[in-house]
């Protein structure tokens, strides 16, 4: 228990014998599993077949106009075949900006006019319809990049998993870096360093599409089924160490440390003070309920906030190519080939 709280900052802490409890119990159910898994594996191999892409991002998304483009780029730069966008209610200006994608055929728009909650329907919708399309899609959302460590494409990180149903990949939560107010003349992912010290306990899922989803409820531990006589049973995702996570169990290794850790999700969650009260509080949550909406209040602000004891840096080493394709260094690529052809 000592060992996995160096890593994790949990959602909801549970009682010290119950989690001792279900700590001594997790590998005869990862016995379990396994079993399950590999009857789940061998009947996907017979519907397995060709698809168009390899790994596809599954979004909702509502008035989103400030990191639309930021966020688009930055998964295409890491390997992002293609985008499953649900339009939900947006009122800003987002349709420009996704246009000239939508026209070369990276994104498929959806308009999804559902009230919340509208996060997981938007999910079935998607993994119901595109399923064939891709072999993995990631459901994450438009404040959340997939940060990897060593690799620069996911993909090539992806396929070290191809036998497994779905992969979480843990939260890395950053907060207003002490800015009142949002730079726009900065990306995200360049002003927002400041961060959690630890992992939360929660991540977001990509999932295999070789096996069935168990059911949409939780986009956090998305799980497989594997239907047995008349039973439908579960198969839990595994974390990038390939151990099975229930029970909030998460476990990374008695012997390993953080520098173990190869992949992170950047939950940029506030971003600055005014774009948290201004925006994303009047915006609310796609995934909670109307009477839920509370969640995002001044206490949960200054919860998340006074988490943040470190900095991050690591995205930054996709910084200049990401302002490339963003076309933010055209004067001075202009330069550059003054310089070069006076040289």
């Amino acid at each position: 228990m000592k060992s996995e709280n160096k890593h994790f900052v949990h959602d909801r802490s549970l009682p010290q014998s119950l989690r001792s409890l279900i700590r001594i119990a997790m590998p005869f159910l990862d016995i379990y599993y396994t079993i399950l898994l590999m009857i789940s594996r061998n009947r996907s191999k017979e519907k397995k077949k060709e698809h168009k892409y390899y790994l596809s991002v599954c979004v909702i998304f509502r008035d989103e106009e400030l990191s639309l483009q930021e966020w688009i780029e930055y998964h295409l730069l890491i390997g992002v075949d293609h985008f499953y966008m649900y339009n939900n209610l947006s009122t800003d200006n987002f349709q420009p900006i996704l246009q000239p994608y939508i026209q070369s055929g990276i994104i498929d728009l959806i308009e999804w006019p559902v009230q919340s909650p509208s996060q997981f329907s938007a999910y079935e919708d998607c993994y119901g319809k595109y399923r064939e399309d891709s072999q993995w899609i990631a459901f994450i959302d438009i404040d959340e990049y997939i940060c990897p460590y060593y690799k620069v494409s996911i993909k090539d990180w992806i396929k070290g998993y191809e036998q497994y149903s779905s992969i979480v990949m843990y939260w890395k939560m950053f907060g207003t870096s002490g800015l009142l107010e949002h730079d726009m003349s900065k990306l995200v992912a360049e002003q927002y360093i400041g961060c959690w010290d630890k992992f939360y306990d929660v991540g977001k899922v990509i999932f295999n599409t070789n096996f069935e989803v168990y059911k949409f409820s939780e986009h956090h531990v998305m799980s497989a089924k594997v239907k047995i006589l008349k039973h439908v049973l579960s198969i839990p995702p595994i974390n990038e160490f390939k151990n099975f996570i229930r029970y909030k169990c998460n476990r990374i290794g008695m012997f390993r440390t953080t520098e173990d850790f190869t992949i992170q999700i950047n939950h940029y969650w506030s971003k600055s003070y005014d774009q948290y009260f201004i925006d994303k509080v009047l915006r609310g949550d796609p995934a909670a309920k109307p009477k839920q909406s509370t969640i995002r209040t001044v206490d949960a602000f200054f919860w998340h906030e006074h988490h943040n004891k470190a900095c991050d840096y690591k995205i930054w080493r996709f910084l200049i190519e990401l302002k490339i394709r963003m076309g933010k260094a055209r004067q001075i690529q202009e330069k550059i080939k003054m310089a070069h052809e006076s040289s």
